[in-house]
């Protein structure tokens, strides 16, 4: 959904009625907008922008500060409109659950009485294999007031299994996969009772789906969900897990920075750091750091280079002392940071040292990691082509689009139809014009 339409949406605007308040309020400051539906239709559907004065007028009109306008471009300042805000709550238990409630779909049919019943409209065929697969967890998410071992463990095997198959399928898989699993244990925690150890392990779970949610809102819909990041953060301070809260930040930092707001991401790693340091794994704090250079580059800011030399001695001596990690931090590894130094190394204008990378890369990237390699390879793609060799960028884009069709992400189709659409003044080349054209037919038709 495109942020003006949310934004109109959550006033209850039609479009007609975000015109005439426009035109309305122009008016009053001496300019003539003329904007009328299908001009709102255009900036939403289409990808229109539209001039300054009139985005300013826009601003005004949502409440939203002039310097917003400035420092963003459209539509990304409209992420600062106050009625998309996260609802404030309390940085407690009870707080983490009204938040996870509000992004977990808090109107769906609820009934305790059976589990189909209990995950009302979010139920899915994956989930309802999950549960029954046992039976023991089965019946004490079904039935009854407590929650035991057996229940907590299952759910902790259900994130696991998401957390893994959100790289391999991409977040198209795991957008309602996440909500109905998500929304199950938020009716847990708020309607049944548990031990204050096994209370806290359920609330870390929400945390990580919520924290997930949000990673599939932002793959597939280029969306950072402030909100449900937000519940995530909540419910990972309710389980006491500081580390959990830095993962969850450093997540939310990559939304950010991808959607025009690397000072934001810069300030979410900052603060995953100082709630970190030296109560974390060396990993986990490599991999934070990682996430701050990517956001200072987005900013073309030199202390970049510094945060990935600090993370390869940090993820050295994680590999050589074999400190226990956290279950979710396996992921980062030597070619997870050497992707972030290439993508730190192209949007610090050094293609050619990115190009070299990112083929390191390439040989190194494990196979279930389809959505990270065709993304890597797209950069390295992207590289060549500053480099003006369209030959071998096409046949690098080539492979990543190989890959994209394995999965349902719209954060790596985003860069290739863009690589397409940067190429058209070599159209006459064979190898642009085929790339181009299989662009069209497979991604720009899907």
């Amino acid at each position: 959904m495109h942020l003006l339409e949310r934004s109109r949406t959550a006033r209850g605007w039609p479009r007609v009625e975000l015109a005439r308040r426009l035109c309305a309020l122009g008016a009053a400051r001496g300019l003539g907008l003329g904007t009328g539906k299908d001009g709102v239709y255009r900036w939403e559907e289409k990808g229109r922008e539209p001039d300054r004065p009139t985005q300013v007028v826009i601003a005004e009109l949502l409440g939203i500060p002039e310097d917003a306008v400035a420092s963003r471009p459209w539509p990304h300042w409209l992420a600062a409109d106050p009625a998309l805000q996260p609802t404030f709550f309390p940085w407690d238990a009870s707080g983490a659950i009204q938040a996870l409630y509000e992004v977990s779909g808090s109107d769906m049919d609820m009934d305790r009485r059976s589990f189909a019943l209990l995950t009302g409209a979010t139920l899915t065929t994956s989930l309802w294999s999950w549960l029954t697969a046992d039976p023991a967890a089965a019946g004490q998410i079904a039935h009854g007031r407590r929650i035991g071992e057996a229940a907590v463990t299952h759910i902790e095997r259900r994130v696991r299994e998401l957390r893994h198959a959100d790289d391999t399928d991409g977040g198209g898989q795991l957008i309602d996969e996440t909500s109905a699993s998500l929304h199950m244990v938020v009716r847990l925690l708020k309607d049944r009772s548990y031990t204050g150890p096994h209370g806290a392990r359920l609330y870390a779970a929400a945390a990580d789906l919520a924290r997930m949610h949000a990673w599939a809102l932002f793959d597939v819909r280029s969306e950072c969900s402030d909100s449900t990041f937000d519940a995530a953060l909540r419910s990972a301070h309710a389980s006491g897990d500081t580390a959990l809260g830095a993962h969850i930040l450093a997540f939310w930092s990559i939304a950010a920075y991808n959607c025009q707001r690397p000072a934001d991401a810069e300030a979410m790693t900052q603060a995953a750091l100082s709630a970190a340091r030296n109560r974390t794994t060396p990993r986990v704090e490599a991999m934070i750091l990682t996430r701050r250079a990517r956001a200072r580059a987005h900013q073309q800011n030199k202390a970049c280079w510094s945060d990935l030399g600090r993370a390869a001695e940090l993820l050295d001596h994680a590999e050589h002392t074999g400190h226990a990690d956290p279950d979710w931090a396996g992921w980062f590894d030597h070619c997870e940071l050497l992707g972030s130094l290439a993508s730190t190394q192209l949007d610090m204008d050094q293609a050619d040292r990115a190009e070299a990378t990112f083929t390191q890369v390439a040989a190194l990237h494990p196979a279930d990691r389809v959505r990270t390699h065709a993304l890597y390879l797209t950069r390295q793609a992207e590289a060549q082509w500053r480099q003006n060799d369209p030959e071998r960028a096409c046949a690098t884009a080539n492979r990543a689009l190989d890959l994209t069709e394995e999965i349902s992400s719209h954060r790596t189709t985003t860069p290739l139809r863009e690589l397409a659409a940067g190429m058209r003044t070599h159209h006459s080349v064979p190898a642009v014009r085929d790339f181009r054209e299989r662009v069209a037919a497979t991604l720009d038709a899907a």
